[in-house]
């Protein structure tokens, strides 16, 4: 073993100081600050960083300037301190190299129990990337009993005791073709013949860890920059400014649907920035590229919004999944969903980025949600704002949708946040502490827009619907729910005169049969005026076709199943 000489600590002495003079002048931008940002990328293009923990701040730091560049001579060096990162991970010994597992840095690994859709991407778009990280699977007696499932009846006493057991199975089932582990059980749950709602949760029920090597342009966190058009500059420095959000939100943003090309990339991108983080999200995992919606909201902001394959949309709210490209590098995802005028707004803003224009960039994303939905009700639940969140709590996320305008009513929130407002205003400071922090979160915060909900605490949820169907499937149905689904079909569908849908396509079709539970809750439908009804079929239409925007729109503006909703579910 190697011992370090009085050289090696010189080096890595300046080397750390380099990079955190770097990270500390990185969210600047006077003048001096630009010239001591490019002297300092110069300057670390000679030094050798052999400890992980600096060169993952370097790299942080190289990410953030590559979103938020002062000009085009500093974006030129990080483009290309950027590019030589994989060396700079290669010179590091074993023990570092270990130390940036799970970090989506380029050429390190990562393992997490990705969902089978994801776990299929990876190992479709980088098969030598990928595969299952055995050394982190411990519960292999559910493997056995999953793949006793899935094989074939003759097959089943290979699992058992004195079987040859899931290891030589798995080898046996490749018959000699040159397939990865995670490629031949995605094979086998893609050809079992299970509904693939069935198939994905019990992939997932496995929890196979999936092992990555991230690496390469598109492939790593270190070189995610997608194609974007000129580059913006910050020579004047970030947009930090507040602003009147309900004035603001009068002027949604313009929105494109992207081509089919422009979709999938903007999906890959998604998955590749999730991914890299060890995360999934529905909107994601099941996109619909057919329903991509793209916005320029400026200072090289590009907003993506994706929509959900009909048979995997949310059962009643409308949904778009959303990635935030800065100058083409992803910083932000999140989504909102939209129930009858209220919007569920969720954002998470990268670690990476969140010194940069994060009021801003939440800003226009409710814009561009302005134009999709047209929302007069924003929410904010709980979870965003800490609670059962450490990341939210440590960011100080309640007070970040404050300064937006977002308000609680919660009586408890409200007395603790006017408690704390005297205390800042006492002392500049002052730092509300984690504890109370945990109390401010402990209700939802609300933005009300022209024709808002008076009382958005009380307004009707998708979770209330879904106790209504419950209640009346039991009552109805004593609890057998295909009798329940196939007789409300057949009701609601002569109720509304849909005696032609078996010519319809599929996924409408089958949108229609799993909402006409929803429709079977009112009493009185058949006795609906010719005009209602017809809307209220194009609602259930609109749920199974290509666009959930036009489903969303068409279903808020039925007032009749609004109110009829709100009266079973509020007596």
């Amino acid at each position: 073993m190697r011992v370090p000489s009085p050289r090696d600590h010189v080096a890595i002495s300046r080397g750390r100081r380099l990079v955190e003079a770097l990270a500390a002048v990185a969210p600047r931008y006077a003048p001096d600050d630009q010239q001591r940002k490019r002297a300092l990328l110069t300057e670390l293009e000679g030094c050798a960083i052999r400890q992980a923990g600096p060169l993952l701040r370097l790299h942080e730091t190289l990410c953030f300037l590559q979103a938020y560049p002062d000009d085009a001579k500093t974006l030129e060096l990080v483009d290309r301190a950027l590019e030589a990162f994989a060396a700079r991970v290669e010179r590091l010994g074993p023990p570092a190299r270990r130390r940036l597992h799970d970090s989506g840095v380029t050429d390190t690994t990562l393992d997490y129990p990705f969902g089978f859709p994801m776990a299929r991407w990876l190992a479709a778009r980088f098969p030598r990337q990928s595969d299952v990280a055995w050394a982190a699977f411990t519960d292999e007696d559910r493997l056995d009993e999953t793949l006793s499932l899935l094989a074939t009846t003759a097959e089943g006493d290979a699992f058992s005791e004195g079987g040859m057991g899931w290891r030589q199975w798995l080898q046996v089932a490749k018959g000699g073709r040159r397939l990865t582990d995670l490629q031949l059980l995605l094979e086998v749950f893609a050809r079992a013949r299970l509904p693939e709602e069935t198939r994905d949760w019990l992939f997932e029920s496995v929890g196979l860890p999936i092992l990555w090597r991230p690496r390469g342009a598109g492939g790593s966190r270190t070189l995610a920059r997608t194609s974007s058009d000129r580059p913006f500059f910050h020579d004047e420095g970030l947009e930090r400014g507040r602003v009147d959000l309900v004035e603001v939100l009068q002027q949604p943003l313009r929105l494109t649907r992207a081509s089919r090309p422009l979709a999938e990339a903007m999906i890959d991108a998604a998955r590749v920035a999730m991914a890299t983080r060890q995360r999934e999200l529905h909107a994601f995992s099941y996109p619909n590229a057919d329903d991509v919606l793209i916005g320029d909201a400026g200072r090289g902001l590009r907003l993506v919004f994706i929509g959900i394959q009909p048979d995997f949309r949310l059962p009643l709210e409308g949904y778009y999944g959303f990635l935030v490209l800065k100058n083409g590098v992803p910083v932000s995802y999140g989504g909102g969903w939209e129930l009858f005028g209220t919007l569920d707004f969720a954002v998470n803003i990268f670690a990476s980025f969140r010194q940069g224009e994060s009021a801003y960039l939440a800003t226009q994303l409710l814009r561009a949600y302005r134009s999709i939905f047209g929302m007069r009700t924003i929410v904010i639940d709980r979870y965003q704002l800490g609670h059962e969140s450490t990341e939210a709590l440590r960011s100080g996320s309640f007070y970040f949708y404050h300064r937006l305008g977002f308000r609680p009513r919660d009586p408890e929130v409200v007395r603790t946040l006017g408690q704390e407002r005297a205390k800042i205003a006492a002392d500049s400071s002052y730092r509300s502490p984690i504890p109370t922090l945990k109390r401010l979160a402990a209700a939802e915060v609300f933005l009300t827009l022209p024709g808002g909900h008076a009382a958005p605490e009380r307004r009707l949820r998708a979770t209330d619907v879904s106790a209504l169907v419950a209640r009346y499937v039991a009552r109805a149905f004593g609890g057998d729910r295909a009798r329940a689904t196939r007789d409300s079909a057949e009701r609601v569908a002569r109720a509304l005169g849909a005696s032609g849908r078996a010519a319809w396509p599929a996924a409408e079709r089958r949108a229609f049969e799993h909402m006409s539970l929803v429709a079977a809750l009112i009493p009185d439908l058949a006795a609906w005026s010719p005009a209602d009804r017809r809307a209220l079929l194009a609602v259930m239409r609109a749920k199974g076709s290509g666009s959930e925007m036009d489903y969303a729109r068409r279903l808020d503006a039925h007032r009749r199943l609004r109110q009829i909703l709100e009266t079973l579910a509020h007596p």
